[in-house]
């Protein structure tokens, strides 16, 4: 007896996951591709090596394909998540001009500053319902290549997206999803390309670069032979359009009513809250896109890093709990959460400002940096590991803030790495206030692509049904009262600290400390 199965591919900024899922949201196999480098040429600068994408990409569904050991005829369809933000040009032939320019590349920081002291910031986000980020995407990084690097736009015949560039190596066809394209470059009175931010960020001329926008929950195009051999799946098995990630996790995570919020705590942080009209911020602060559900939006503030704080003190200062996981034969982050857990609420007193990358919500800041606030000669690592996982909440609650004005948010869905640490779910909830629920499942982002292709095939007649049928809450973790009375203080706390140092972080920058040599 056959069995009809859809496989979700996420494309994350250095992990690409393929995760194959039956019609009742079991997953059946999970495999990721090999880990693409993020190369720095320059501090501030981000870039991957697109046949490195597609490599990944294509090794991690042929590894999930092979692990389920399914015919490939029985997958109805697949579709893709992806990290939003950057340049990915491609010339006639379909080959990259250059290295992706990725959404954590600051080298427009200085276009974004100019155009926030002369109001065209003001303009564009009145245009387009987004807060300027250096690595924004065409808005900010085209002019960038116009002044410095103009042969790389005169070579190129379009421009992609992270998940873009997989769909047109898996399909052949140039298409972008509604979601991406509302990134900075959509008028939602239209929803086409607003031609009024093109001419405002000086970069009309290159409109033609921008691809034809479809639905997420459209067939995109259909599997080549050549995508076929490479990857194992069948010829001509239909490519829904897909979404960024923050859309496809939110999708996943069960997040399509109004109101409701979700959080993508990975490397960097997604927050967002549904809504059922193009609201824009009075203040300017939160962004605005569609959503990957018909006639839906989702009100947006990203931080540029959240676990991905936790992963770089890891990287450098947990050599000792990593030989412990390994003689243990546990994950060094089981190791990390059990001694964060034995200090309580504060830190001991040692704050965490989690802005390693500089920042992009729920303020533009890209001279921003982490920074340890309370030391004394009697805090340990401890000390420090608690501290960076309140130093991400709190900076999850700034952006809730944000968006919600002071209303309450009674449902918020959690989903990334983040979530898979009972601990952080935990402080999350207490510093928020707001009761976390934790989808099942090990990738949301997967999940959300996976209904978007059911949906786009027929196998889910909308995303209710999508829903209904393929999302299970694995955990849910109230907010502890007293404890978030404790966060309410370290809030305000956290709020002074940012604006005192604020002109420290100028003063750095002017200084070039960080090019010395």
């Amino acid at each position: 007896m056959s069995s009809t199965y859809l496989l979700g591919i996420d494309n994350g900024t250095t992990t690409t996951k393929a995760t194959l899922f039956d019609t009742e949201g079991n997953e059946i196999a999970v495999s990721s591709g090999k880990d693409v480098k993020v190369s720095h040429p320059k501090p501030a600068w981000a870039e991957e090596n697109m046949d490195d994408i597609w490599q990944a990409t294509a090794a991690a569904i042929r590894n999930c394909i092979e692990t389920a050991n399914v015919t490939p005829a029985e997958i109805a369809g697949v579709s893709l998540s992806g990290h939003g933000g950057g340049v990915y040009l491609i010339d006639g032939e379909g080959t990259p001009v250059r290295n992706a320019i990725i959404w954590l590349d600051g080298r427009a920081n200085s276009y974004v500053e100019a155009w926030n002291q002369d109001q065209r910031g003001n303009e564009l986000y009145d245009a387009s319902g987004w807060a300027l980020f250096a690595g924004i995407g065409p808005v900010t990084i085209f002019p960038w290549l116009m002044e410095n690097e103009p042969e790389s736009l005169k070579k190129a015949k379009y421009n992609l997206t992270s998940k873009g560039w997989v769909k047109y190596k898996l399909t052949g066809e140039i298409n972008v999803d509604s979601t991406m394209a509302s990134i900075g470059l959509v008028d939602y009175a239209t929803g086409d390309y607003s031609q009024k931010v093109l001419e405002l960020a000086g970069i009309d001329q290159y409109k033609d670069l921008l691809p034809p926008i479809i639905k997420p929950w459209e067939v995109a195009g259909h599997v080549t032979s050549e995508a076929a051999a490479l990857t194992g799946l069948a010829e001509g098995t239909p490519v829904a359009g897909g979404a960024w990630d923050g859309a496809s996790s939110t999708l996943g995570a069960g997040c399509i009513g109004v109101g409701e919020a979700a959080s993508v705590v990975a490397t960097a942080g997604v927050h967002v809250v549904v809504s059922e009209a193009p609201d824009l911020d009075e203040e300017r602060n939160y962004s605005l896109m569609y959503h990957t559900v018909p006639n839906m939006y989702i009100k947006n503030s990203l931080s540029q890093l959240a676990a991905g704080n936790l992963d770089w003190f890891e990287k450098q200062f947990c050599s000792a709990q990593r030989a412990e996981a390994e003689k243990r034969g546990i994950s060094v982050y089981d190791v990390i959460n059990e001694i964060a857990a034995e200090v309580p609420v504060g830190a001991g007193g040692v704050m965490y400002l989690p802005f390693l990358q500089g920042e992009r919500a729920p303020f533009v800041k890209m001279e921003a940096r982490g920074e340890f606030f309370g030391l004394g000669d009697w805090h340990t690592p401890a000390h420090l590991l608690r501290a960076v996982y309140e130093g991400v909440a709190l900076s999850t609650r700034d952006n809730y803030e944000c968006m919600q004005k002071g209303k309450p948010l009674e449902t918020t869905f959690l989903t990334g790495g983040g979530s898979h640490s009972p601990l952080w779910c935990q402080i999350l909830a207490d510093c928020t206030g707001n009761a976390m629920k934790v989808p099942a499942g090990k990738d949301s982002g997967s999940r959300g692509a996976a209904m978007n292709a059911g949906v786009a095939v027929g196998v889910f007649s909308d995303h209710a049904d999508a829903v209904k049928n393929m999302v299970q809450i694995r955990d849910e973790y109230p907010a502890d009262v007293e404890n978030t009375k404790k966060y309410d203080q370290l809030y305000s706390l956290y709020s002074e600290l940012i604006q005192q140092i604020w002109p420290m972080w100028e003063k750095r920058a002017e200084l070039g400390v960080e090019s010395w040599e």
